[in-house]
């Protein structure tokens, strides 16, 4: 029986990068995707007879950025057009441009508020000051505040480090991690339109609302996309959709010497002696390895794929514990022509559709969706987020088509009367209804569509709970307690078993820094093995 070094369970971004470091330090990396493409949630598949999309991640953002060299992303092909200026829309007809010209969204600003309008600058200065602060944590093992080893010492020691050189700004930071989006935008802006374009952040995949305590966090974290520097890239829209990225990942990986392997689901980890041996997959084939890395989710990993003899009791009751219901619909829509938002100029390709929409209900509503979509119920009239990535990128439509993608919040996985195969399509009418209210006739453009519930999201890309950030964003499952207090360096309490997919430090986003992460204490661990 053939035997590998790791097996790699899962081809999303974060398994083929744990892959690619491990093979380039010389072991012998196996991945194994369920699907008959790589990708997991960065993929670009056909909905409609010449009509392709990214079916599950759909911009591309804070990718780090020693990852896009070292795997000679460029080289290979990968082209990035970055993403346009934002513009937010709301229920009362008005609307609001946000883009990377200061002066400009100051002056769009002054229509709300000039008071907003002067705090803005300062608003932004200060968050871009804090994130170039924090960003180097990204690619750190977040340490055991516990020190139970003297690699937490030297974390903490880091993080001490971080903390003098933000010294400036450490009260806003305990703010933002521990207070409500709500309540920080409230004290710094008094018009609810810009409170709304700035805090919509907080309640993505999550039922949190923007007044959830806990929530500023996001404030920052979705900040770190928009950075040039830092080591991440801005957020953009990959031709040829996220899947082009993943392929040429593999390539990557390939070439480094890892092997894949497609339509090869796993049902379980093998073990021996409280060690992770190997994996077997749903054909009944058991393949062997020194170590198993998982991209699953944490939920997935250890409630479905390992033996529950083989974890501790109130580890299982953590991971039972750990939020992960997604919250969102995609929606994506076959067009004749690109639709014009109402009142803004219709004459050929305009900024708008180059950047993201956004249809913003006030706070106060989010709030209220939110409460309603962990009571169970399916939100009409929540906040939309709409792309037109053939701007960037005409292949993906037959000539002179568009599509659009469409994420809608509020939505959550578990519904309390009804269920997401009978009403999803009927969602999806209402959504297209609601947007018609921005994007007159946008109806009568739709020639075909494809509607993915949160079941569809675990169904089709093995997302447990639809959660397309492995779990919620919240501080209490971020840092070292991702994904539960004492297992947040990758390793897991089988041995050789590792996690590394978003449901680890640093958390959701195309960043690879998980993978990249985990491939590192894997690799430390084998130097250790080979000392004794």
């Amino acid at each position: 029986m053939k035997s590998y070094d790791a097996v790699i369970v899962g081809g999303g971004h974060n398994g083929l990068v744990a892959a690619f470091y491990l093979a380039r330090a010389g072991m012998k990396p196996l991945v194994l995707e369920r699907r008959p493409f790589v990708g997991g949630a960065c993929n670009t598949e056909e909905f409609a007879p010449g009509y392709r999309a990214s079916t599950g991640a759909y911009v591309l953002s804070m990718l780090r950025e020693a990852i896009w060299q070292d795997m000679q992303l460029e080289r290979r092909g990968i082209h990035v057009d970055a993403a346009g200026p934002t513009l937010n829309l709301y229920p009362d007809g008005a609307s609001y441009y946000l883009g990377d010209d200061m002066a400009e969204n100051v002056a769009n600003t002054k229509r709300f508020s000039e008071r907003d309008a002067r705090a803005l600058p300062k608003f932004e200065e200060d968050l871009g000051e804090m994130v170039q602060a924090v960003l180097p944590i990204f690619d750190w093992t977040a340490p055991d505040p516990r020190v139970k080893s003297l690699d937490d010492l030297r974390g903490l020691a880091k993080l001490g480090g971080v903390g003098l050189r933000a010294r400036a700004h450490l009260a806003d930071l305990a703010q933002l991690f521990t207070s409500s989006a709500h309540q920080v935008l409230a004290e710094r802006f008094e018009s609810e339109h810009v409170r709304a374009a700035l805090g919509w952040h907080a309640i993505n995949d999550s039922v949190a609302g923007p007044s959830t305590p806990g929530t500023a966090f996001v404030l920052l974290h979705d900040h770190a996309s928009e950075e040039s520097d830092g080591g991440v890239r801005q957020w953009g829209f990959v031709r040829g959709g996220m899947g082009v990225l993943t392929e040429r990942m593999a390539d990557a990986a390939r070439e480094a010497g890892v092997e894949i392997r497609c339509d090869a689901p796993v049902e379980g980890i093998v073990t021996r002696n409280g060690r992770a041996t190997g994996v077997r997959l749903v054909s009944g084939e058991e393949i062997n390895a020194t170590r198993v890395l998982s991209n699953a989710d944490p939920k997935h990993t250890f409630l479905t794929l390992c033996d529950r003899s083989d974890l501790p009791d109130d580890f299982v009751r953590q991971i039972e514990s750990y939020r992960c219901m997604g919250t969102s619909i995609k929606i994506n829509l076959a067009l004749s022509e690109l639709p014009y938002v109402v009142g803004h100029p219709r004459d050929g390709v305009q900024p708008y559709h180059r950047g993201i929409m956004e249809v913003n209900p006030f706070t106060a509503e989010m709030d209220l969706h939110q409460a309603q979509a962990q009571y169970g119920l399916a939100v009409r009239h929540s906040h939309v987020e709409i792309v037109f990535p053939t701007v960037h990128d005409p292949t993906l439509a037959p000539e002179g088509k568009h599509i659009a993608t469409i994420d809608v919040n509020s939505q959550p996985f578990h519904l309390r009367d009804e269920n997401w195969d009978d009403i999803k399509e009927t969602r999806a009418d209402e959504v297209v209804a609601q947007l018609e209210t921005y994007f007159p006739g946008l109806s009568g453009l739709v020639e075909h569509r494809q509607v993915l519930s949160p079941l569809d999201m675990e169904r089709v890309m093995g997302l447990t709970g639809g959660h397309a950030l492995h779990g919620d964003m919240s501080p209490d499952q971020l840092l070292f307690m991702r994904p539960v207090r004492g297992w947040a360096k990758y390793r897991t309490p089988v041995k050789g078993l590792y996690l590394c997919g978003a449901g680890t430090h640093p958390g959701g986003g195309v960043t690879g820094a998980n993978g990249s992460n985990a491939a590192r204490e894997v690799l430390r661990d084998a130097r250790r093995r080979r000392r004794r």
